[in-house]
Order: C-alpha cells, then sequence, then structure tokens
C-alpha cells in the first residue's frame, strides 16, 4: 500500500530536529529527525509504499530500523492513497490583499450608518460582506477609516495585519481558519482588552516552539475554508459586527469562540491581557501617526 501524509495537517518544523503534524491537535511530534529520514520524510508527502521508503532510508544513510521507527511514529498522519484525503485549499479562494496599500486611510461620513472593512478574501470574507450588506451596514473600500475591521485569514495573521488596526484605534475582530477548527476573536477594542499580540504570547506561553511554528504557516492555506463551515462562520462573524456597530455591545473583547471543522460544535475561550505586551499603553502619538501598513504576499498552499 503507498503511504502518504495526510496533506490535511501542515508539517512543521518545531526545532531542527523535531518535526510536528497537525496545528490544533498535533497527530505526532517526532524528534531526532536526521537529514537521512528528512528523505524519506519528503517521500511521504508525495506517497511511497514501505518498502520503498525503508529503501530509500538506505539509499540515504539510515538504518531501516530509524526508518521503521520513523513511520511508526508518523503513523496516526498516515493515510493511503485509496483514502484519498481532501487536498488542503480545495474549496478556499486564495488570499489576496484587499485592504493594504500606499494609500492613507480616511474618514467616512454615512451619517448613521456603521462602516466596516472585511480585510481578506476569498469565499468566507465574501459572505460576511454580503450579510453585513444585509444587516444595514457599509462595506469601506480601500483608503477609508472604517469603525470595525474583520481579519479573515489562514492559520496565523502577520503582526502588521493587527497592528495596521491596532495603531489607527479600529476594533478588529479577527477570523482565522487552521486544520481542525475556526477561531473567530476575541473582538478587539484597542486599548481596553487583550490584544492579538497578547494572544500570540499567551500561545508562546503555552508552547515556545509556536514562533517557529507561526512563521512557517504564514500564507499557507488550511483545508478548513468549506461552504458548509464558512456559511456558519461568516454568519457567527457577522452578528458580533452587528451587536458592536447597532448595540455598542462587546461580549467578546476578551473571549473567542472555536468552531469545530467536523461537529461545528463551539468552546468560548477566555482571554487577557499579556504581561509582555504593551498594547494598552501606546503612546498616542503612534496611533494617530501610524505609517502606511505593510501588505502580505500571496498565499501559497
Amino acid at each position: 500500500m503507498i503511504l502518504r501524509l495526510d496533506p490535511r495537517y501542515p508539517l512543521v518544523w518545531r526545532t531542527p530536529d523535531t518535526i510536528q503534524l497537525g496545528i490544533d491537535r498535533p497527530l505526532a511530534i517526532v524528534p531526532g529527525v536526521t537529514a537521512p529520514l528528512e528523505s524519506v520524510i519528503a517521500a511521504l508527502r508525495v506517497g511511497i509504499p514501505r518498502s520503498g521508503a525503508l529503501m530509500l532510508g538506505r539509499q540515504s544513510g539510515a538504518t531501516d530500523a530509524a526508518t521503521a521507527a520513523l513511520l511508526s511514529a508518523l503513523a496516526p498522519a498516515l493515510v493511503g492513497l485509496d483514502t484519498q484525503p481532501a487536498e488542503p485549499g480545495t474549496d478556499t479562494v486564495p488570499l489576496t490583499a484587499t485592504w493594504f496599500g500606499s494609500r492613507r486611510a480616511t474618514p467616512v461620513h454615512r451619517g448613521n450608518r456603521p462602516v466596516v472593512c472585511v480585510d481578506g478574501a476569498g469565499a468566507t470574507a465574501d459572505r460576511i460582506r454580503h450579510l453585513l450588506v444585509d444587516l444595514g451596514i457599509t462595506v469601506a473600500t480601500p483608503g477609508q477609516l472604517p469603525d470595525l475591521a474583520v481579519i479573515v485569514d489562514h492559520f496565523v495573521l502577520a503582526p502588521e495585519r493587527h497592528g495596521h488596526w491596532l495603531r489607527r484605534d479600529v476594533p478588529h475582530l479577527p477570523v482565522l481558519f487552521s486544520d481542525a477548527e475556526v477561531r473567530v476573536g476575541p473582538l478587539v477594542e484597542p486599548g481596553a482588552g487583550p490584544c492579538l499580540t497578547c494572544l500570540d504570547l499567551e500561545q508562546v506561553d503555552l508552547d515556545p516552539a509556536w514562533p517557529a511554528i507561526a512563521s512557517q504557516l504564514l500564507h499557507r492555506t488550511a483545508p478548513t475554508e468549506t461552504p458548509r463551515l464558512g456559511i456558519e462562520v461568516a454568519s457567527t462573524a457577522a452578528g458580533i459586527v452587528h451587536e458592536r456597530v447597532f448595540a455598542s455591545s462587546n461580549e467578546f473583547a476578551a473571549a473567542s469562540l472555536a468552531i469545530d471543522a467536523e461537529s461545528l460544535t463551539v468552546r468560548r475561550r477566555a482571554h487577557r491581557p499579556h504581561e509582555r505586551c504593551g498594547c494598552r499603553f501606546l503612546p498616542e502619538s503612534v496611533i494617530v501617526l501610524a505609517g502606511n501598513a505593510a501588505g502580505f504576499r500571496p498565499r501559497t498552499s
């Protein structure tokens, strides 16, 4: 049987010799990966019989015992080619820059009609835009300073993405598709609660390898942005935005929702400002005089 690493779960390096399969709920963490075993791992990403993996390991300088131990450690993340798991990105549209540019944002004046920017692209971002319009909210165009921003992306956000809104004192709601769940929130209120850097620092406290992992996930496509899950996520995000801009209610200033990609069950998580983050003490000049935000590169799978 042909063995292959399940493409739904990203392979990332925790250290120079330790790999991890899967992000939200890791399927395997394998230490002691040598250069000869790297060639076996590369072949498993495409598909190779067990006998072929052993032969490739020998040719590369690994013992049969080392290759067999690797296959055993990776077993939870291996599938046969006849299983045919969905390829990452099958139901997604690559995200492209829809907001960042060289023009400085200017305030909009639309009376009492709130203005929201959906910073992202793809099917879910489009669904959020349509729902916001149905709810009586104006969707901002580049060059306008909105009342609130929704940031849609996969796995992780580059710091400049959310920093752009934090510096401009614009409340912002992240929507992040990962490999096993989608996270919505918190709805960051600049200067009044945890920011997204606080959440990153919180993750570092839980897993010191997170900075290395996160840097490998930038611009990668998650397999979870399917039509079914996208509809659920879009309606959730639009509802949170509606409450914030019309009722001035933000029950997610220090909380986020995690929606399971298979069962659609929802778990609520609490967050708090991190002691190593200075987001609550940004000087006014930094917020008002912040320069133009950088763009971001096209996504790859």
